[in-house]
């Protein structure tokens, strides 16, 4: 057997390659999962902040809608007063023109 060929066993080489593409793989995948859990956080944030912008939005609505309101309730006794001061002028009118009709008539 002095003729026999040897093969040797396949070196650490392609399997260090394999085993350092796979942790670059796994580090960029951690890298990306990193920047999901920021992007998830800022997001909840922005949701928090835009939570609070449409609470106050709606209390300030609130407020306005008592204003208007009130505003209203205001115009309903302008136009109560406005009426009565308008029957009251209108007599007035009337008792004019009566009166100065019974003086051309008595002239």
């Amino acid at each position: 057997m002095t003729n026999a060929v040897i093969i040797p066993f396949p070196g650490r080489g392609p399997a260090d390659a394999a085993s350092e593409r796979l942790r670059t793989a796994l580090q960029n995948l951690q890298g990306a999962l990193d920047e999901q859990r920021q992007a998830m956080q800022d997001w909840r944030f922005a949701m928090t902040e835009l939570g609070i912008g449409v609470a106050g939005l709606g209390h300030s609505l609130a407020v306005y809608q008592d204003a208007l309101g009130s505003v209203e309730n205001k115009l309903t006794g302008l136009r109560g007063s406005a009426a009565q001061l308008e029957g009251w002028a209108d007599g007035v009118l009337a008792e004019r023109e009566q009166g100065q009709c019974g003086n051309t008539t008595s002239k």
